[in-house]
């Protein structure tokens, strides 16, 4: 049973606003897509532009020759990480989020086994995690339809 007020200046009830369950639990979902995005998008984008126009850090560089791969591999997967980084940060387009999703999944598994291959669990370690938020990113997205940053006007996911 709801219970009213009567409002002193007019015949009107008042009746006091509850919150939503659900459009509180949303909320939260949005708050921590954003939260795990923002935290494994940037620093990832960030390594991402090194890569592409460089040869990256010598760390790097030296994983990739111990790994096996050809170092231009590394302006490849450079530059496809900052377009997969602005699809899913913008969301302009919902089908090529979810290829950019895909994508960087490759891209993690990939790195991921490639140690594991060889031998170097302790390296594995990174990209599986990287791989575990992008999971979790693309699950909330897809729970809760987020919304672009402020400075878009992406469609809603349907």
């Amino acid at each position: 049973m709801m219970q009213t007020f009567a409002s002193p200046s007019a015949d009107v009830a008042i009746q006091p606003q509850v919150q939503n369950p659900v459009v509180k639990s949303q909320r939260r979902n949005k708050i921590i897509y954003w939260t795990l995005t923002l935290v494994m998008f940037l620093p990832a984008t960030a390594g991402a532009f090194v890569e592409a126009f460089r040869h990256g850090p010598a760390s790097i560089v030296k994983i990739m020759l111990a790994l096996g791969y050809p170092l231009y591999l590394m302006k490849i997967l450079g530059v496809a990480k900052i377009f997969g980084g602005i699809a899913i940060l913008t969301g302009k387009l919902p089908r090529l989020k979810e290829w950019a999703y895909a994508g960087l999944s490759f891209d993690f598994l990939g790195a991921t086994a490639s140690h594991l291959i060889t031998g170097d669990v302790t390296y594995a370690l990174f990209p599986f995690v990287f791989f575990l938020v992008l999971l979790v990113s693309y699950t909330l997205w897809s729970r809760t339809a987020a919304t672009p940053l402020p400075f878009g006007d992406g469609e809603a996911r349907t």
